[in-house]
């Protein structure tokens, strides 16, 4: 999507080893004139065990280098997310899901020389109970987005895993990890939990608060009388809303005040393909699932991607809520 353009450009082949399969992909712009793509790759035609390869473009990505391989066992924990982002420090921070299961959590790859080599901190430890104040070497939850806060350690938030909060309903499984990933340490966040078809966005905007995007739950797994969540319109309102929303944090994830649903309340007849399929979209309906990434871009554009869909806003759409 060309920058002032309303449309995207024909689609072309990206990347392609021959017969392998290329499962998880993730792209980081280095704010230094540097984009880095990172990739699965299998051995054959399954995606379970993956090596990882890395390749980079310094022309917008007109040109890119020949791949190289960053962690060449076809092993677990190696299947690429979206989402990388760069530390305080400088370092480059990749989660990749910890096993093919939809339990089985989600590591993470540290580079400290900009992404020529890696490491898992992992202890080698199995997976471990991932209950309320527990403690492991893996993050919480599959499809997992992982960003730093203000004091340098870091905090995770993903898929499965649920964990029950004191309302006694399960919620998204939250990790915070105070020593750059070796431990990590879970608890209730106050989001609901997703599941199957779903993945999450959490990332730090230009404007420096956390914005998560997710989904109120799941329109077949979730029980019925927890679906939905309660939102204020920009007027005052409130109303129950289902689907996709975004989430503003102003103190580092303790809390999320702003949430949206991300819909432009105009009644639609949509096709999401994949996992989402047909669904119906209003001001109190918004895409129920989908495989989300997404970026910012320097004018405050959040360009965000679901399995098949476009959405642009901003963060002054997200705090109208508040007004």
């Amino acid at each position: 999507l060309k920058a002032g353009c309303g449309e995207w450009e024909e689609a072309r082949e990206f990347f392609r080893v021959p017969d392998r399969n290329l499962t998880g992909s993730s792209l980081l712009n280095d704010g230094n004139g540097t984009l880095l793509h990172i990739n699965g790759m299998e051995a054959s035609g399954d995606w379970q065990n993956l090596a990882m390869i890395a390749r980079r473009s310094h022309d917008n990505g007109a040109t890119w280098s020949a791949p190289e391989i960053i962690a060449p066992e076809h092993t677990r924990r190696h299947q690429v997310i979206a989402g990388p982002s760069i530390t305080a420090e400088g370092w480059i921070i990749q989660a990749c899901d910890a096993g093919p299961g939809g339990n089985d959590g989600t590591a993470l790859h540290i580079s400290r020389d900009g992404g020529h080599t890696w490491e898992d901190p992992w202890d080698g430890a199995p997976l471990p109970d991932f209950s309320d104040g527990g403690v492991g070497s893996t993050i919480a939850g599959i499809h997992a987005g992982v960003v730093q806060l203000a004091d340098g350690s870091l905090m995770a938030l993903g898929r499965g895993n649920s964990i029950a909060g004191s309302d006694g309903k399960l919620h998204m499984p939250m990790s915070i990890s105070r020593d750059m990933g070796r431990t990590w340490t879970y608890s209730a966040s106050p989001l609901p939990p997703i599941d199957g078809g779903q993945r999450l966005v959490l990332r730090r905007l230009n404007e420096g608060p956390l914005l998560l995007v997710s989904f109120t739950g799941h329109p077949q797994r979730t029980p019925e009388t927890d679906r939905g969540m309660e939102f204020t319109a920009p007027d005052g309102t409130k109303a129950k809303g289902y689907g996709m929303y975004a989430a503003v944090s102003f103190d580092n994830g303790r809390t999320w005040p702003v949430r949206r649903l991300v819909t432009d309340s105009v009644p639609r007849f949509l096709d999401g393909g994949a996992w989402t399929g047909f669904f119906e979209s209003d001001s109190t309906h918004a895409e129920p699932r989908g495989y989300l990434c997404a970026t910012q871009t320097p004018d405050g554009i959040i360009h965000l991607l679901s399995s098949r869909l476009h959405y642009r806003f901003n963060l002054a759409w997200l705090l109208e809520a508040m007004q």
